[in-house]
């Protein structure tokens, strides 16, 4: 708590970055809610962060995420694991 009000800092990701990029990692979560990856960018697109987003950047940023999530999803038994790697999937092919 601060004077200012509460303050979160997810330390499992900590990490100094561009200010698009909590945004491309809600796009998974937000696929896998049940969200198409349209619906899910068109939501992002009412914060400035990501309305400004080079495109290029978010599309190389989809799909190495992708990529990621499916070399983990090969060497893993966990079901989230899978999961994220078919919601990142799912991204990446729409963003291609």
């Amino acid at each position: 708590m601060t004077s200012g009000g509460l303050r979160i800092v997810d330390w499992a990701y900590a990490t100094k970055a561009a200010s698009w990029v909590e945004l491309a990692l809600l796009v998974q979560w937000l696929i896998g809610s049940g969200h198409t990856p349209e619906q899910a960018e068109d939501w992002l697109a009412q914060f400035p962060a990501w309305a400004s987003a080079d495109r290029e950047v978010l599309d190389d940023f989809a799909s190495r995420n992708a990529s990621k999530w499916a070399a983990k999803s090969r060497q893993g038994t966990e079901s989230w694991v899978h999961d994220l790697a078919a919601w990142t999937g799912e991204w990446a092919a729409h963003r291609a």
